[in-house]
């Protein structure tokens, strides 16, 4: 793992309520790297994160709102942060109570350093 995607992982791994971090290749929906908890399915994670990525990029371009920069999943138990970095995709599983905020920064800080 190369120090860039390494001090990305580590940053975002570091923020409390973090069950998970991945890049992932925004084409092909596989992982770069990861560090997930155990109970996290990091192919499916990966794939479903890459694809709803691309997609939400798709509407907002068909909406006239320019590229997507982040994109945020609330479910009952948790939420996935996504952040874009060209070619790759900063995906970021939290549980309910995390902080969202920091997770969001600490996100698109890593996608920046990836693009």
């Amino acid at each position: 793992m190369s120090d860039v995607l390494s001090v990305a992982l580590s940053r975002l791994s570091r923020v409390d309520g973090v069950r998970g971090a991945l890049i992932v290749d925004a084409q092909a929906g596989v992982p770069v790297v990861s560090e997930l908890a155990d109970g996290v399915a990091e192919p499916a994670v990966a794939a479903l994160a890459a694809s709803l990525f691309r997609r939400t990029a798709k509407a907002a371009g068909a909406a006239a709102f320019g590229g997507l920069e982040t994109l945020q999943l609330e479910a009952e138990a948790g939420h996935v942060v996504m952040a874009g970095a060209g070619e790759l995709v900063v995906v970021v599983v939290a549980e309910a109570d995390a902080q969202l905020g920091l997770i969001r920064l600490e996100a698109q800080r890593a996608a920046g350093s990836l693009a």
